[in-house]
């Protein structure tokens, strides 16, 4: 990652200025020297905006910027090194006057030098004359940078270096939980229809291979992905996947990921012809839609794809995404499409899209004209709209403002890559410093590997580029950038994914950040660089390689070192890269962490997830400086050092899913620590004293995040979580069979539970494996609302001896609810909603409701009683923003209830008793599967699609006839069935037999029997009949003993509350 000179600089004066005054400081009396060079920096920030501008253009400048940041990367490594000298003489005094104290009351009256104890003063000598030295011929290459400024005349800037940037998250907090569609203009719709019906079009070719062909950024992913999601595709191919290739790729890696897409598990496998194998195995017999994305090179899909695809399955249909219309020829496409640039009005259409989120007409017409000539200047290209309206909503309204970016010299700047120039770069350099940095970080990550928001922030704040804002935590204003770089159309958040914490980066905005970039970082393999000479300035290097092990040159500057693949790696070499901020060492290929890790006292952030350690060495408790500690998934780790609670800087410890059995004692020490999962209640018996019990978590008054797991063991509980005021995230775990065996068990559970109320700013809570008999106080009461306001997402999984669920209903902020394994509810009522007048306005805000594994749920009614019924009369608002509802195994519910009118999806999975669907008047979704019962479905008048899977049933659903006569008078030309049967009933569709009187009235129509090898497939206007049956084809099939395997993919919104 590049470091943006003046926002680097002015981090830099920060930082001396935020540190000059600390005690550590003063004991080295070193304050003047960081004084004087505090001063000189902050003269020299005045030139650096314009010199990071001009070097992209002037190699002169670029050559002195680049001596400067060599400069300030050393000065942030002596600002460090004074921290820890001052801080280790320090805690050495303190000992050594705890040790007086025992022995002598006269340790009061120790000789002092400058209100410091003499042996500080003593100690600092050393260092002291070291550290001295380090400065003075540090400003004395500054005074040289500085002079040679004077011959490029720079622009002096008035601003402030770090342009005292503040992003607002307020706004997305009110917003919806997904971006609006980016989609305009009828061309792209028209491409997408007849592209999907030549792929799904019969052919005697069993292998067909198509092109989408453009320039960068001018929407071939995205015409992908609108092919990718169509339903006829879904419906068409039992398999599918995405596979981003780019230029660089890894061939094992790729097929590991086409393994996984379509199901199959890759094991020990690690060569092409043992994943090539598993590949064949997974697509036997089967039909595949596959997509490589961004393809520059043919041979992956000639040598590395194509053989094992077109021997196994039984049709296949790739699309390919390409820049270069020769790759395309090259792989046999036997239909190439060419996508053109975007039309002057459908452009305007897509920046006011982005710019005017209000559709206020007047303000669209008024800034119209001017906005066409911006509009012009992006040559139809969307990447290039959506990054310019990235700037515009950062602007006023207002035509001055507008000018000046149609004006901008950024328009014209050369030195870069033509497809990167223009509207790309004029974003970039709109952009904070603060967001620069950020943005560039991005580009670290591999194309194929999504950018995660949590780990974003982490590492952000560990490279320096986040500072505390008032009241707001590093945490909080990373977020912000987060959000702005996607409000700015930097990062592209997946829409499978609620709050857009899963994103990724256009290919065009990854190559202007890598450009940018220029020699600091390397994304590969370094034994395969030319030369190590060329890595000697190397600060950011990703290891990723084909190879079985890999070596690491010694590189000196090394500030972030990332090895993510399941290479090993002689751990040796780590403690010699002395300036590491970041290190990621991932995956079964680690097996150990040498002692001299200690070493790397730069050190704040440290991930080891998934990694085979068994042991941590107790010189990580030498880490002072660091933040930022991942072990999830360590499945051998079971003993943390007692040093880590010398860690005093620690910002989060994640523990998940890592089999530790006990976090050491003194963990309360940790005050700046506020993302803890995986905190496990001390057991009195397991860990001989040494391991921390819940009073220890009452010091921890700055956690947002709260894992904690065995709660069965604890004895005794207090009140540990109310005194957080920024606890936004809680997990409560009991392990599963962990308790409940008798009655005392359970009452102590209960108890343990409502001594762990939260804060009133909870923002998302999960409870696992609850095992009392009623529900904490603080969730049974009628003050829930009060107890709980800002709560968002609930999940309630396994608590399997509660009867009665609590009345969620009063939560004004709810939107995401989940109920799984509660096996003894038996009946949802009015007390769900809340209490008399209370339940009027129920779940006013909820969205996605989700009720699973409930064995011993029987009746959902939301209303009883004669007052219930006047409410019910009134039409008292309850549910008005639900969009879906997913039931699945509940075997013994017997009906729906009468008041959801806004739901828009319903899925039914394993509802052996109900009987009835009716009345949903907004439901443009139904999906039913394993529903026996069921012979009533009616008064649906939005349904659009209907997908129905009755298991291994010969017979045809006797409630579908009367629904489709029904559907008859609607004249809906979009609805669409889907059906899987048996063999038997699969025949009673075809046309001439007894059902196709009503199925083809059906718009659209497939219908599948023995896992999609028997079809059908119908549509009525423009009329297509298509079927692989006849009397033959049934009678072999009906000789054989067989049930069809469901295998339609279900996708669902993921929410992530980690």
């Amino acid at each position: 990652m590049a470091m943006i000179v003046d926002a680097f600089a002015g981090k830099l004066v920060e930082r001396l200025a935020n540190v000059i005054e600390e005690k550590a400081i003063i004991v080295l009396g070193v304050k003047d020297d960081l004084q004087r060079l505090k001063r000189r920096m902050e003269r020299m920030a005045r030139v650096l905006k314009d010199a990071e501008r001009r070097r992209i253009q002037d190699e002169a400048v670029k050559g002195w910027v680049d001596e400067l940041k060599d400069l300030m990367y050393d000065a942030d490594d002596i600002i460090d090194l004074c921290m820890i000298q001052g801080a280790g003489i320090l805690l050495q005094d303190d000992h050594h006057h705890t040790q007086l104290a025992e022995s002598s009351a006269a340790a009061s009256t120790r000789v002092r030098c400058c209100n410091f104890p003499l042996l500080s003063c003593v100690r600092s000598v050393p260092f002291r004359y070291e550290i001295a030295d380090k400065i003075k011929r540090f400003n004395d290459r500054l005074t040289e940078i500085s002079e040679d400024k004077d011959k490029f005349n720079f622009i002096i800037s008035s601003e402030s270096s770090d342009d005292a940037y503040v992003m607002n998250e307020a706004s997305y907090r009110q917003s919806s939980f997904l971006p609006e569609s980016d989609i305009v203009g009828w061309d792209i719709i028209d491409a997408t229809n007849s592209l999907v019906e030549l792929l799904v079009s019969q052919h005697q070719q069993k292998c067909r291979l198509f092109a989408i062909v453009g320039m960068g950024g001018i929407g071939k992913t995205t015409l992908a992905q609108l092919i990718y999601n169509d339903s006829k595709i879904n419906d068409d191919f039992v398999l599918h996947s995405w596979i981003c290739v780019s230029k660089f790729y890894t061939s094992t890696d790729l097929l590991k990921e086409l393994i996984r897409n379509v199901g199959g598990i890759c094991g020990e496998a690690t060569t092409i012809a043992e994943l090539h194998k598993i590949l064949c195995f997974v697509l036997h017999g089967k039909s595949l839609f596959l997509v490589l994305d961004d393809v520059w090179d043919a041979d992956v899909w000639i040598n590395l794809i194509k053989d094992p695809v077109e021997r196994t399955t039984t049709k296949c249909r790739i699309v390919v995404t390409t820049r270069d219309r020769n790759t395309a020829i090259k792989m046999e496409a036997i239909h190439i499409h060419n996508v053109n640039k975007l039309p002057l009005n459908f452009g305007w259409e897509l920046l006011c899209k982005k710019v005017f989120t209000n559709n206020d007409e007047s303000e669209i017409q008024r800034m119209k004209d001017i906005g066409m000539q911006i509009v012009e200047k992006c040559d139809g290209l969307p990447v290039a709209i959506k990054a310019i309206a990235g700037v515009l909503i950062t602007t006023e309204q207002n035509k001055r403002e507008w000018e000046n970016i149609l004006n901008s010299n950024a328009w014209t700047i050369t030195g870069l890559p033509e497809e990167l120039r223009g509207a790309l770069y004029l974003s970039y350099e709109a952009l904070p410093s603060a967001l620069k940095h950020c943005f560039l970080y991005c580009s670290l990550n591999p194309r194929d590997r999504s950018l995660f928001y949590e780990d974003l922030v982490c590492e952000w704040i560990a490279e320096g580029f986040i500072e505390a804002n008032g009241d707001a935590s590093m945490e909080d204003v990373a977020k912000g950038y987060y959000m702005d770089l996607i409000r700015r159309s930097f990062l592209q958040p997946d829409p499978n994914y609620a709050n857009m914490y899963k994103c990724t980066m256009h290919d065009l905005l990854r190559a202007l950040a890598i450009f940018l970039i220029g020699g600091e970082s390397l994304s590969g393999d370094p034994q395969a660089s030319q030369s190590n000479g060329s890595l000697i300035k190397l600060r950011r290097l990703t290891i990723s390689s084909n190879r079985e092990s890999v070596s690491i040159p010694h590189l000196d500057c090394l500030r972030n070192l990332r090895l993510w693949s399941p290479l090993s790696l002689d751990t040796q070499m780590i403690g010699s890269f002395k300036q590491l901020r970041l290190l990621f060492l991932n995956g079964d290929g680690i097996e150990n962490i040498p002692d001299n890790i200690g070493d790397l006292v730069h050190l704040r952030l440290l991930d080891l997830e998934d990694t085979r350690i068994c042991k941590l060495p107790d010189s990580v408790g030498n880490l002072i400086n660091l933040q930022f500690l991942s072990l999830g998934g360590c499945e051998a780790l079971h003993v943390l050092p007692r040093s880590i609670t010398r860690l005093c800087n620690l910002r989060k410890l994640n523990l998940d899913d890592t089999p530790v059995n006990y976090v050491p004692k003194g963990i309360g020490k940790l005050e700046q620590l506020n993302y803890l999962a995986g905190f496990i209640v001390k057991d009195a018996d397991g860990d001989n004293g040494e391991g921390c019990n819940m009073e220890d978590l009452q010091m921890l008054k700055n956690l947002s995040h709260l894992r904690m797991d065995k709660l069965e063991k604890a004895s005794k509980s207090t009140a540990v979580l109310l005194n957080k005021p920024r606890l936004k995230t809680v997990v409560l775990r009991c392990t599963p069979d962990g308790g409940g065996c008798n009655q005392q068990e359970m009452d102590r559970i209960v108890q343990v539970f409502d001594e762990l109320c939260p804060p009133p700013c909870l923002d998302r809570l999960q409870i696992h494996y609850f095992f009392g008999e009623k529900y904490p106080q603080w969730m049974s009461s009628n003050s829930i609302c009060t107890a709980l306001p800002e709560l968002t997402s609930l999940q309630l999984i396994h608590c399997s001896n509660c009867p009665q669920l609590p009345q969620l209903g009063q939560l004004p902020q709810l939107k995401y609810l989940k109920i799984q394994g509660a096996t003894s509810v038996i009946s949802i009522g009015c007390e769900f909603l809340g209490n008399g007048k209370l339940a009027a306005n129920a779940f006013p805000k909820l969205e996605y409701l989700m009720l699973w594994d409930m064995t011993n749920w029987e009746q959902w009614s939301l209303v009883s009683g004669e007052e219930d019924q006047e409410i019910e009369s009134n039409k008292l608002i309850q549910f008005p923003y639900l969009q879906k509802i997913s039931i699945g195994g509940c075997p013994k519910l017997k009906a729906l209830p009468s008041v959801l009118n806004h739901v828009q999806i319903l899925q039914i999975i394993g509802a052996h008793s109900l009987s009835r669907i009716s009345d949903l008047p907004a439901l443009r979704e139904l999906d039913v599967r394993d529903c026996p019962m069921l012979d009533c479905v009616e008064k649906l008048e939005s349904l659009q699609s209907l997908k129905i899977i009755d298991g291994g049933d010969d017979s045809f659903p006797n409630w579908l006839i009367s629904f489709l006569q029904q559907r008859e008078k609607h004249h809906n030309n979009r609805f669409h069935l889907r059906l899987e049967c048996g063999a038997q009933a699969l025949k009673g569709c075809l046309k001439g037999r007894p059902h196709w009187c009503s199925l083809q009235q059906v718009p659209r129509l497939e219908a599948y029997a023995e896992n999609g090898s028997m079809y059908l497939k119908y549509t009525k206007q423009p009329f297509s009949y298509q079927t692989n049956l006849d009397e033959d084809t049934i009678g072999m099939y009906m000789t054989h003993e067989t049930s069809p395997v469901c295998f339609v993919t279900c996708k669902c919104l993921h929410y992530l509350c980690r």
